[in-house]
């Protein structure tokens, strides 16, 4: 089904604090596809009854609609994410609203969770111009799930319905996770190290040995994304993997964030560590980090492999969507004032504001570079294609049946193309 991976890829772009500390890279989903075809430009609610049982503070769901026609994107809302707004122990009635797009023929809804924790959903129900519209199993009376697609879900998650706590009739849906074990990456005491770097603690993790190879995440997101790609690239490589200024367990001073910014710290760590010339892999900021890095230090960046970078922050690198997405989540985050999502408005500011880069100032780049997007990106192909061809010799592979998220959907397609980049002669 071609268009999931584009959900999962609207789950991250709303890129709040709470996302970016899931611990896999993605927050798992569980939705179901309604046809709305004949209800354009409809308002809708839809409305949901959810119990957790909560073991660690970073817990947290909300529900979902994505707008589709077809395989494109078109809207999006998604309700409060933190547990702080639900109360413990009790049942919580969640509800997210919106209005039907025009060009909308499927609306797909659900809920998305992340931490460390038991939830309990029941009694979805879904109403439009406030009259109710049948959704399949939408009380999960029926053991038989199948009209509920569950996506990214961890192995250590267990899904099932249960009749031990329900909100209404017999059963209600659990998903447990309880389980989940917290990864290494982005927290190893054993390899963890800081750097002070323009005022700021930047925390980096080294893995393997070999021609050094610097790792650089997206927004809101840390080490710990690149689980995926760090045990096959250390076999050949001396991984250098990286918390950018506030991300993970860096710290970051209240400077404007560009990404000249990131790159500039990039090029002093760089020379903290004595490193004269390494190897850049950029995934999204971390992609936009490199071609900067690359065209202002030309002499630090030997090879430079770049998945999802754009040039311009607008529609003309970026589905319409995804701006719409950043622009609502920046109104959601001021209207909640909270310290913990201060951080993550500013990301949205810089991803909304940054960056600008003339695809003619590309040709100053020196070394090899290998331009990497999705099949089924939130940056546009033709904008990729832009970058590639701006880049004098620079290679292109777009990366099929996968997202932004290739590096996590298809870890082992993603690892051969970059190990095969960076070990050309």
């Amino acid at each position: 089904m071609k268009i999931i991976p584009a959900f999962i890829v609207c789950c991250i772009a709303l890129v709040t604090s709470l996302m970016a500390n899931a611990q896999d890279g993605q927050p798992p989903v569980f939705f179901q596809s309604i046809d709305v075809s004949t209800y354009k430009g409809a308002s809708f609610t839809i409305e949901c009854w959810m119990y957790a049982e909560r073991t660690e503070n970073n817990s947290g769901t909300a529900l979902m609609a994505l707008g589709y026609n077809q395989q494109t994107q078109v809207s999006t809302a998604i309700g409060k994410l933190s547990m702080e707004d639900f109360k413990a122990g009790e049942w919580n009635r969640l509800t997210v609203s919106g209005k039907i797009d025009k060009r909308t023929q499927s609306l797909f809804i659900g809920a998305l969770y992340s931490g460390k924790a038991r939830f309990f959903f029941d009694d979805m129900k879904l109403f439009i111009n406030k009259k109710e519209v049948p959704v399949k199993n939408a009380g999960f009376e029926d053991t038989d799930l199948s009209a509920w697609k569950f996506i990214n879900q961890p192995s250590s998650v267990k899904v099932s319905v249960t009749a031990q706590l329900v909100h209404g009739d017999k059963q209600a849906l659990s998903i447990d996770a309880s389980e989940i074990v917290s990864l290494d990456y982005g927290n190893n005491e054993r390899t963890g190290k800081y750097a002070t770097i323009n005022g700021n603690r930047i925390y980096y993790e080294e893995y393997g040995e070999g021609q050094p190879l610097l790792l650089l995440h997206g927004a809101l997101e840390s080490i710990r994304h690149y689980e995926k790609q760090i045990p096959a690239l250390a076999q050949s490589f001396r991984v250098i993997a990286v918390d950018t200024r506030g991300h993970g367990k860096s710290t970051a001073d209240t400077t404007r964030l560009t990404y000249e910014l990131y790159a500039d710290d990039m090029y002093k760590l760089l020379n903290e560590l004595k490193l004269d010339s390494v190897d850049v892999l950029g995934w999204s900021d971390g992609g936009i980090t490199g071609l900067i890095l690359a065209m202002c230090h030309p002499e630090k960046v030997k090879k430079l492999a770049a998945m999802g970078a754009n040039l311009y922050p607008d529609t003309t690198a970026l589905y319409g969507w995804l701006v719409d997405t950043i622009q609502h989540q920046i109104k959601v985050i001021e209207a909640e004032h909270t310290p913990s999502n201060a951080f993550a408005l500013r990301v949205n500011r810089c991803m909304l504001e940054e960056p600008h880069i003339d695809p003619s100032t590309l040709r100053t780049i020196q070394c090899p570079v290998l331009v990497m997007a999705g099949e089924h990106d939130v940056i546009k192909e033709a904008h990729t294609r832009l970058i590639a061809a701006s880049i004098p010799g620079a290679e292109l592979v777009i990366i099929k049946n996968a997202s932004h998220y290739a590096p996590i959907e298809v870890p082992d397609e993603f690892n051969k193309q970059v190990e095969t980049f960076l070990k050309k002669p």
